[in-house]
């Protein structure tokens, strides 16, 4: 079988022909030692607002530039992975050490943000955010569903695999975890049932699901230490 041939990118080609002059590749590496962070919205804002027809074009690429984004990454664990560990530690910690922790914990808010007005919309009544909100967790649980329904054709080995490697299970953290996911559908129960009971049994059975998940893997956690 032919190993598949890609005709090199632009990108590649122009990153290539850098590397092969002297003077263009010392230019590069002096602007990236002046990279600034505080630049960088000014330069969004100018390729979003500047101009209406670059900010289209950018908008109708960006699936592929998302795609190229996350071949590129993929492509970068590949050749870390080729690497001594020591040297990939210290590279890594090198790196992490200079992240801004401020801005990256800026992250989840604004991203949140954006996927709350995403998944609820905005000017919506508490009914409409709150089927709105059930959709998209009924959207992951079927996704769960499907998991789990691939998990289920392969029990015995991915069960003898699991006994393996519980004793590494921080299981008391784990079963405090399922103890207040069961508290909190019990707690959700009782004010549903008190004004439509037809609601009810479903969090009591997710309530006793998550209390049946604790005794079973502490039953499973006595069995590996016996």
């Amino acid at each position: 079988m032919q190993e598949k041939r890609t005709v090199p990118g632009l990108s590649e080609r122009i990153a290539r022909e850098i590397i092969a002059t002297p003077v263009l590749k010392e230019l590069i590496l002096m602007r990236m030692k002046d990279i600034d962070a505080e630049t960088a919205p000014g330069l969004v804002r100018t390729l979003l607002w500047g101009d209406p027809g670059i900010s289209m074009s950018l908008f109708g690429a960006l699936p592929d530039a998302v795609n190229w984004l996350l071949e590129m990454l993929l492509e970068l664990g590949r050749q870390l992975n080729g690497l001594p560990e020591p040297l990939l530690k210290d590279m890594l910690g090198q790196v992490g050490a200079g992240i801004d922790g401020e801005r990256l914990k800026q992250l989840p808010a604004v991203y949140g943000q954006l996927a709350r007005r995403l998944v609820i919309g905005e000017g919506k009544t508490p009914e409409e955010a709150r089927a709105a909100v059930i959709a998209a967790v009924n959207t992951a649980l079927t996704g769960l569903d499907r998991l789990t329904a691939q998990m289920d054709t392969r029990r015995a080995d991915i069960a003898r695999s699991l006994a393996g490697d519980v004793r590494a299970l921080d299981t008391a953290a784990l079963g405090r975890s399922l103890r207040r996911v069961g508290q909190l559908a019990a707690a959700a129960a009782r004010p549903s049932g008190a004004k439509a009971g037809g609601r009810a049994p479903r969090f009591a059975a997710a309530a006793a699901g998550g209390v049946a998940a604790v005794i079973a893997l502490r039953l499973v956690a006595k069995r590996v230490r016996g």
